[in-house]
């Protein structure tokens, strides 16, 4: 799984903790099966990566919000891949 991140006047950690509330809060009114599927595993997987990632690393390394940008993060054996597209 991966997701992409939109850096807008704030770091990967708040892009991180915002698309986990709005999909909360999608998941809370949505109906189907297949998407709330899909939409718990992408939960699953942002608050995995809120809890383990260096984030002082990644604003260290450009990801600060300093500048507008999407990023895609992805499982990178027990951590992740944090890269600009």
């Amino acid at each position: 799984m991966e997701v992409v991140l939109h850096l807008a006047g704030h770091c990967i950690e708040t892009a991180a903790k915002r698309r986990y509330e709005r999909l909360v809060q999608e998941l809370l009114k949505e109906e189907g099966e297949e998407k709330e599927k899909r939409m718990e595993e992408e939960l699953e997987f942002l608050l995995d990566f809120l809890k383990k990632a260096d984030f002082s690393e990644l604003r260290r390394r450009g990801f600060d919000g300093s500048r507008e940008m999407r990023v895609r993060v992805k499982r990178d054996g027990e951590g992740f891949l944090v890269e600009e597209i």
